[in-house]
């Protein structure tokens, strides 16, 4: 669960740090769209619930259900893809799982060096395709009380920063002799109240040569809820728009 939990933040993190859709394309230069179908993996979705306090918790029954839900909306659309490979996610295929994890933290550059897991490509293999598609998925929700928590703590915080502020330069005065206004400044995080966000990630992998051969990770999905169904229809719409 820690591993899981740390992946998650850095899948986040590394899309914080983006400023615009970001893409990688092997030496192939595959052209998406000239590919008549691809092995649809069966998505992996990390999904953080801030509890009451508003600390993070890997919750695995969110996480299954926006993994769900990712493949429903792709099934139902109009995309070159296979029906839904099912993995053993828990047991047989759990190393393939925290591969797939992983993809959110690995920079581009380094793409081309990454090792796809045996078992993935065989699965592919089998499937009878040459080129898998994965999707990742990493997000949170933050509950009301949580976001409550956060605010209260704010507010107690910013009247006792106040009050010392006003006890240390309660004999200061200014130049002119006057009482020295406070400098103190409220202080607030919005980030630490925002409801939820979402990150998605694609990568295309080739049989033929046990690579990836393109990574798609369009601009952070700020305030998207990963277990709504519109929301995600129009995150996977601009992830899979290249297909």
């Amino acid at each position: 669960m820690k591993i899981r939990l740390v992946l998650a933040a850095l899948s986040a993190l590394v899309a914080l740090s983006s400023c615009g859709p970001v893409k990688y394309s092997s030496s192939q230069h595959l052209d998406l769209k000239s590919v008549p179908e691809y092995a649809f993996i069966e998505p992996v979705a990390d999904v953080l619930y801030y509890d009451r306090k508003n600390k993070p918790v890997y919750d695995a029954e969110l996480s299954d259900e926006a993994a769900d839900l990712i493949a429903t909306i792709v099934s139902s659309q109009r995309y070159p893809f296979s029906r839904v490979i099912g993995m053993d996610y828990d047991r047989a295929d759990r190393s393939i799982r925290k591969w797939i994890q992983s993809i959110g933290s690995v920079s581009t550059s380094r793409l081309d060096r990454v090792k796809v897991p045996g078992n993935l490509l065989d699965a592919i293999d089998r499937s009878g395709h040459r080129y898998g598609v994965v999707i990742f998925s990493s997000g949170y929700i933050r509950s009301r009380e949580a976001i409550r928590y956060e605010e209260t703590s704010e507010a107690i915080g910013n009247v006792l920063g106040a009050a010392l502020d006003a006890l240390v330069n309660s004999d200061k005065k200014d130049k002119d002799g006057k009482k020295k206004e406070s400098s103190y400044k409220p202080y607030s995080n919005p980030e630490k109240k925002t409801p939820y966000d979402c990150n998605l990630y694609c990568v295309v992998i080739d049989t033929n040569t046990d690579e990836i051969v393109h990574y798609i990770h369009p601009v952070p999905f700020f305030e998207k809820n990963p277990l709504d169904g519109r929301d995600m229809e129009s995150m996977l719409s601009d992830l899979l728009a290249d297909f």
